[in-house]
């Protein structure tokens, strides 16, 4: 009887030692876990660029929208842009000169060339990849908009990359 006791303490501390713990966190031969997948891509990088517009407001031309290429990564580092706010009379109001209202609109355009560091209006990226704002600090559309008829806005935003440039479209406010 005392052999298979003994036999069965020594077969467990065999285990033991054997399926022990150790505070060593190394891979000894087993599969490598990939690197997290990174979902952004560098704007000098991408061969195509989306504007998902999420914020407008007209009157002070507060922008704020996303970057992401056809794959859906988010786009970085973007820089060099082209905004044109657009204001528009009334549709249906009476105005002063109404054949030239229907045919024309008022215009404030921002632009940045930054390899010629020539930048009008604030571009952010925020800590959200892909995500961005833009400030028009000196928006005022009373400028060529002495009557006070624009009650309309829409903006075009295009974004330049070293390989593309969105699609610019005429976005309305949200």
């Amino acid at each position: 009887m005392n052999n298979i006791r003994l036999a069965s303490l020594l077969a467990c501390s065999l285990l033991a030692t054997a399926c022990g713990s150790d505070s060593n966190n190394s891979n000894d031969g087993g599969e490598i876990a990939p690197p997290p997948v990174d979902t952004a891509i560098d704007i000098d990088k991408a061969t195509s660029i989306q504007v998902e517009l999420i914020g407008f407001e007209g009157v002070s031309g507060a922008l704020s929208f996303n970057l992401s290429d056809n794959e859906q990564q988010a786009i970085t580092q973007a820089k060099d842009y082209k905004i044109i706010y657009f204001g528009f009379p009334e549709q249906s109001g009476k105005i002063n000169n109404p054949k030239g209202w229907q045919r024309w609109h008022l215009t404030n355009s921002y632009s940045c060339n930054n390899q010629e560091k020539q930048c009008e209006g604030i571009l952010t990226e925020s800590e959200t990849k892909g995500n961005y704002t833009f400030e028009a600090p000196d928006l005022d559309w009373s400028r060529g908009d002495s009557d006070g008829v624009v009650t309309r806005y829409k903006v075009a935003i295009e974004i330049k990359g070293a390989l593309s440039s969105n699609e610019v479209a005429l976005l309305p406010p949200l």
